[in-house]
């Protein structure tokens, strides 16, 4: 016979602050500068899914 368990502590997220502008913490803070060093770095190549697996697989057996 199965029994089910639940965890000890709900995961509970606390919401942000109604006035938060900016990020709120690291994971935010990391996230943003992702999202902002690829908004300033301009507009993105040309590519097609082609060219992006074919690097992809080059990139795979060159660690190999």
């Amino acid at each position: 016979m199965t029994t089910v368990t639940t965890p000890a502590a709900p995961k509970i997220l606390t919401p942000r602050e109604a006035d938060a502008a900016g990020p709120q913490n690291e994971a935010e803070r990391r996230l943003y500068e992702l999202i902002m060093e690829g908004v300033n770095n301009g507009p993105s190549p040309e590519t097609n899914i082609g060219d992006l697996t074919r690097e992809l697989r080059e990139r795979i057996r060159a660690r190999r």
